[in-house]
């Protein structure tokens, strides 16, 4: 069975430098044979967190929105990768936005002690990718932290990120030296996946 990729933008410059390294990201998953699905996350109908805590009942999110799309994309994505840029050295409201409604993930995991990941399935892998009109190489760490969270609620495993300091004007990764080769290279990885795990993670 082919594995699933997900690939979510989170900018809201559709074709801008981040969504660029997404492209050749998911085009080599897709050339690996992966199935992709791509998501622009500022195209869809996306609520803030209410902090209801309304998910620690069941782990289900009351608010019905475009996240009842997403939550079962992100449960039973093989691989997923997360584009978004930097914004005053952090995450975009929006793709933030995303990562804040999987308050019922984490719900699930550690007030319902139930797994996110299917032990039957093979580990699953995540990464992200992101450019940043400043040099400064640390512009990342805010979101790099953010995601990390992410990807350790969801049980997947981090298996690589490209990050590009200095790429602010539409169009200047491709001036970007190494940059397409990164991103195809972590698409390449994304699409292989790994062995079935040996034991449930928790």
């Amino acid at each position: 069975m082919a594995i699933t990729v997900l690939g979510l933008a989170g900018s809201a410059r559709r074709g801008g430098n981040t969504e660029t390294l997404l492209d050749w990201c998911l085009g080599a998953a897709r050339e690996a044979g992966a199935v992709v699905v791509k998501l622009s996350l500022c195209d869809l109908d996306l609520h803030a967190c209410r902090a209801c805590d309304a998910c620690r009942k069941d782990g289900v999110c009351i608010q019905k929105d475009d996240m009842q799309l997403l939550y079962p994309q992100l449960r039973n994505a093989d691989s997923i990768v997360i584009a978004a840029p930097t914004y005053f050295q952090g995450m975009p409201a929006v793709p933030k936005m995303m990562v804040d409604r999987c308050q019922p993930f984490w719900a699930l995991k550690y007030v319902l002690k139930r797994s996110i990941a299917d032990p039957d399935k093979p580990e699953r892998l995540a990464a992200f990718l992101s450019c940043a009109g400043t040099t400064s190489t640390h512009a990342f760490d805010g979101s790099r932290l953010i995601v990390r969270t992410l990807w350790n609620v969801l049980e997947m495993t981090h298996a690589g990120e490209v990050l590009c300091p200095g790429v602010d004007e539409k169009g200047q990764i491709l001036k970007q030296p190494g940059a397409r080769v990164a991103a195809e290279e972590i698409g390449l990885r994304l699409a292989r996946g790994t062995k079935r795990k040996g034991k449930t993670r928790g």
